[in-house]
């Protein structure tokens, strides 16, 4: 239960969500084939015979949750409701990728009662509590005295081993193709920037959440005469940078949104030869293919979850004016490359733990070997 694997068609231009939890609320579904989601019509409306199922079917309730924990939310109902589901459930409880959200890696602020009862909670009924990175075990510590943490990473980035090969043969043959960007907050100057770059570089646009964007582009496509393009692109062409003959035919073409994971990865495959952005798991998409990424950390999550894989990661702020091809400059594997063994030994000692199958890495040379 968690993220949806995949996404309905009013995604996003009335139904609020992230693609990039797909790539995320896909990785139990691509370790273990056998895994049902709870959303599966079985259950009845609203799933509310999910729980008698697991209860008397599975062995093990999988949780796959991204920034559930907000330093200085003042909103406790959605934590009390969260376990009251789960005190439902009688099998094991395994949590995949659990985040603490916060503006900075410091634990100076609060939590709700309910949401410090809830770490207790899965730290009484999980044999360990999967988080992402270090910030998030230490709020477990420091709020609710919960010791039981184990640091993951993000489980989305086991999830597809064979795309570890592709992409080491991707870095040996320098491989090419077109840029594809991501962004996150578009009306940030420095993000407003990049979008530019990306516009004029005639990069593909791939957008996971931005439903103005999203309408903009779909209304292109239905040969709409001259749809009022997003707000957040007003002020690049007020200074000239664009026009909206330029943006007509750059969003009728370039701009992507995807509603499954696997066509996502069949684009990334085909026709990307690297991703960049500000978005953590449309990067993650990239990679899972066998295509390179350069993740660009603009807040303490994506800072988090890029050192603990060792993805490459460069600022913002350092980045924001550079070209695609500057930025892919940039773009150093070896640290992923040379932990990618380690990395997988951990997140099966954490898969071990709970008794569940383990992922395996395949056999390939490193594109660092000398």
């Amino acid at each position: 239960m968690g993220c949806l694997p995949t996404l309905p068609p009013e995604f996003p231009v009335t139904m609020p969500e992230n693609a990039g939890n797909m790539i995320h609320g896909n990785a139990p579904f691509e370790m273990f084939p056998e895994a049902v989601f709870y959303k599966d019509r079985r259950f009845g409306p609203g799933g509310k015979n999910f729980a008698k199922y697991v209860n008397d079917e599975c062995s093990h309730l999988i949780v796959t949750v991204a920034n559930f924990f907000k330093l200085n939310d003042e909103d406790g109902a959605r934590y009390s409701r969260f376990q009251g589901f789960l005190e439902k459930i009688e099998a094991p409880i395994v949590i995949f990728g659990l985040g603490a959200q916060a503006p900075s890696q410091e634990l100076d602020g609060s939590l709700p009662d309910e949401a410090i009862d809830l770490m207790k909670f899965l730290g009484d009924r999980s044999e360990l509590v999967g988080v992402r990175g270090s910030f998030t075990a230490d709020m477990f510590e420091h709020f609710a005295g919960v010791s039981n943490t184990f640091v993951t990473g993000c489980p989305s980035f086991f999830s597809r081993p064979d795309a570890f090969p592709r992409l080491a043969e991707a870095l040996k043959t320098d491989r090419e193709g077109r840029a594809a960007y991501n962004g996150t907050t578009y009306h940030d100057p420095l993000e407003s920037d990049m979008l530019v770059q990306a516009i004029q570089e005639d990069s593909h646009l791939v957008e996971p959440v931005n439903r103005f964007s999203t309408a903009y582009a779909n209304s292109l496509q239905r040969n709409e005469e001259a749809p009022p393009f997003p707000w957040f692109l007003k002020r690049p062409v007020k200074e000239g940078k664009l026009t909206h003959a330029q943006l007509e035919d750059y969003f009728s073409r370039r701009f992507r949104i995807f509603r499954d994971p696997a066509s996502w990865y069949n684009f990334n495959s085909e026709s990307v030869g690297f991703s960049y952005g500000t978005r953590f798991h449309a990067n993650m998409a990239s990679l899972l293919s066998g295509v390179p990424a350069v993740w660009v950390t603009h807040d303490s999550r994506t800072e988090e979850l890029t050192k603990v894989l060792r993805v490459p990661a460069v600022p913002k702020e350092s980045v924001s004016s550079l070209s695609s091809e500057e930025i892919r400059s940039m773009m150093d594997y070896k640290p992923m490359f040379d932990g990618l063994g380690e990395l997988f030994a951990n997140f099966n000692a954490y898969l071990e733990a709970h008794k569940l199958p383990l992922v395996s890495l395949p056999d390939f040379d490193s594109p660092f070997t000398e």
